[in-house]
């Protein structure tokens, strides 16, 4: 029997969708009820644990929801850490600070293992590449850092002469292994060469507001999609460095998924709605929802590996 997918997002709490159907299976806040929920990763199957953090950086918040929803571990507390990401093999939280710092939480001995103070201001995005021995973070000043996560060594900051706003997504292609994205607040989208530490190609202006999101396809290894608070879709060809499609919504656009087959898009607006769409007939959303009092910062579907490591 096949699992059904579910869909995860965040706003003002933290939703769980039956991803086909846009219906509610269960919503919940582990973080302060006055702050949003700022970023999100998950760890579905069997545990479904997702891994949470707050506008205010009061906690990183583990949650399972395996039956019902309940908190089974709380780190960084009042540390200020605001967005998080989750190691492949599933020992190790990194998250990004306010202060400007990039940590690294183990979870079996629920203790801080590093810290990165390589940035200039706050912390804005984390994410780990393909083996966990890099974690790329991007800030409020528009640079992007990686640090190695074996030597302890960072970059020096990759930035963009034309693209120096804030970093709001960044994610690195499950394909191209030394390939990651940025987008920011100047509506700019680039391609980043990690070995080469320079652009692999800039969209300059591809959004004329703020891009807010960005995410790579599951199982096209051309293909990639942003989405900006200028209400466009924007479907990129990697090879060809083109652009292949842009659709406008109904409203901005916050964040942005691809659903594990590939041929679903996930969407959410400032407006706190979550629209669907088949990449096959993109000219209306599948369905749409009302889900969030404040806008979706962010959205993760469940992925198929085995159980978090929490001891």
């Amino acid at each position: 029997m096949q699992e059904a997918v579910r869909l995860v997002s965040c706003g003002d709490d933290i939703r769980l969708w039956d991803a086909p159907t846009l219906t509610l299976i269960d919503q919940f806040n582990p973080h302060s009820t006055a702050q949003s929920i700022s970023s999100l990763t998950v760890f579905g199957h069997p545990d479904n644990i997702l891994f949470s953090a707050s506008e205010s950086g009061d906690q990183i918040t583990l949650t399972s929801c395996k039956v019902a929803c309940i908190t089974v571990l709380q780190l960084a507390e009042d540390k200020g850490q605001t967005c998080v990401s989750l190691s492949s093999n599933s020992q190790f939280v990194l998250s990004g600070g306010k202060d400007g710092s990039v940590n690294i939480w183990d979870l079996h001995t629920k203790k801080l293992q590093k810290s990165f103070t390589d940035h200039s201001a706050a912390v804005t995005c984390v994410s780990y590449n393909w083996n966990d021995n890099y974690a790329a973070s991007g800030s409020q000043h528009g640079e992007i850092i990686l640090h190695n996560t074996v030597t302890n060594q960072a970059s020096a900051p990759f930035t963009h002469p034309k693209s120096q706003q804030p970093v709001q997504d960044l994610q690195y292609s499950y394909f191209k292994k030394a390939l990651f994205g940025s987008v920011s607040d100047d509506g700019s989208v680039v391609l980043w060469d990690a070995n080469a530490r320079r652009p692999h190609h800039a969209f300059t202006a591809a959004h004329r507001a703020p891009a807010s999101a960005l995410a790579f396809s599951p199982v096209n290894d051309l293909l990639f999609v942003t989405a900006g608070l200028d209400k466009r879709i924007i479907l990129y060809d990697m090879v060809s460095k083109s652009i292949l499609r842009s659709v406008t919504a109904e409203s901005p656009l916050t964040a942005v998924e691809f659903m594990p087959d590939g041929s679903t898009l996930a969407l959410g607006t400032s407006r706190g709605k979550l629209i669907l769409y088949d990449l096959r007939m993109m000219s209306a959303p599948l369905r749409s929802v009302s889900a969030h009092k404040t806008s979706v910062r962010c959205l993760r579907f469940h992925h198929k590996h085995g159980a978090a490591k929490v001891s």
